[in-house]
Parts: structure tokens; C-alpha cells; sequence
């Protein structure tokens, strides 16, 4: 972590108030896997009841989910590799504002299908193809949909959905504090 996603000169959480959860999921093509995230202490039993409760659902894939240092902290990796993840002690976009993820209470799941969409593009490029209402369907392998198994489960967590913001959009997006 240190150096990759853990930055002690960014004012980062400390260490020891997140915690590496291993769940289950379902890849793209159906079978079983263990995922890794980091996330808030205080969040991961919450989180991992979301994730055991997505996959005995049997039905969403996850393409992966291997914590950000895979890709060496970087964001955008990360997106492009289509990983899911949580913990990123970043700032959000253009600020100096540490990000949801900097606090292990944001995750972003799949996001080539649940891109980030403004008015300035969509991140990753690669979710272009999904990033507009008649392309957002149910039967897309990945794709999270307003009353889905995935959003139910993190509305019981008590986390709200990027995708129901109104000027952007975040598809990907799960958070404690709906930022």
C-alpha cells in the first residue's frame, strides 16, 4: 500500500482504521472467484454481507477485484482493466478534496460497464458503449441497473448509488456518504 494507494503526506486514513476483505463473486464467464478490497473497518462487515449477498444471487459477474496497488495506485488502470475496487487514497478529480475511496467508504464495481459520465467524457473511454440510457439494459453481462441485486444490497448496507446522481453520472459508484 505504501507509496501505491497509502500516502502519508495526503493526509490518508490511518492503516489501521481499514481492513482487506475477501469475497465471493461470480466472473464474466460464471464461475466462482475470491476478490480482495480494502475498505473502512467500521464498513467491512457490511460490505462483505452486500458481496456474499450478489453472489449467492447467482446472477451479477464481476469482471475482477484486486485492490488498486495491482495497478500501482492508479485510477485509471484500474478502471481500464475493468477491476473492481475500493480504498485509493486520491483526491477527487481536479480538487485537492480527498476522494470517497481515500476513506475505504466508496467502491466502484465493474467500471467499463458503469462508467463515469459528465459533460467533459466518460471515464473509462472504454465505457462508452454503455454510457447513455438505451444502452444500459438489463441482460449486459456486468451492468448495474436502478433495483438490481447489486444495488439493493448496498442500499441495505446503508450506501448509496453513483448512478442516481443528477448531473453526473457514476455507475460504478457505491458510497456511504452518497459522494
Amino acid at each position: 500500500m505504501q507509496g501505491k494507494s497509502w500516502h502519508a503526506d495526503r493526509g490518508c486514513p490511518g492503516r489501521d482504521t481499514l481492513v482487506l476483505l475477501t469475497v465471493p463473486y461470480l466472473d464474466f464467464n460464471g464461475n466462482s472467484r475470491t476478490g480482495r478490497l480494502i475498505v473502512a473497518k467500521s464498513e467491512g462487515e457490511k460490505i462483505a454481507r452486500a458481496f456474499e449477498t450478489i453472489f449467492a444471487g447467482g446472477a451479477f459477474r464481476i469482471a475482477r477485484m484486486e485492490p488498486v496497488d495491482a495497478y500501482g495506485g492508479d485510477d485509471d488502470a484500474s478502471m481500464a482493466a475493468n477491476n473492481t475496487s475500493a480504498f485509493n487514497c486520491r483526491y477527487v478529480g481536479g480538487t485537492s478534496k480527498l476522494s470517497e475511496h481515500a476513506f475505504g467508504t466508496a467502491i466502484d464495481i465493474n467500471p467499463v460497464q458503469n462508467p463515469y459520465v459528465t459533460k467533459a467524457g466518460t471515464y473509462p473511454p472504454q465505457g462508452e458503449a454503455y454510457d447513455e440510457a438505451p444502452e444500459r439494459k438489463s441482460g449486459v453481462t456486468g451492468i448495474i441497473l436502478e433495483g438490481d441485486a447489486v444495488t439493493k444490497a448496498f442500499r441495505d448496507a446503508g450506501w448509496s448509488w453513483g448512478g442516481n446522481w443528477k448531473t453526473k453520472k457514476d455507475f460504478q459508484h457505491f458510497s456511504l456518504t452518497g459522494n
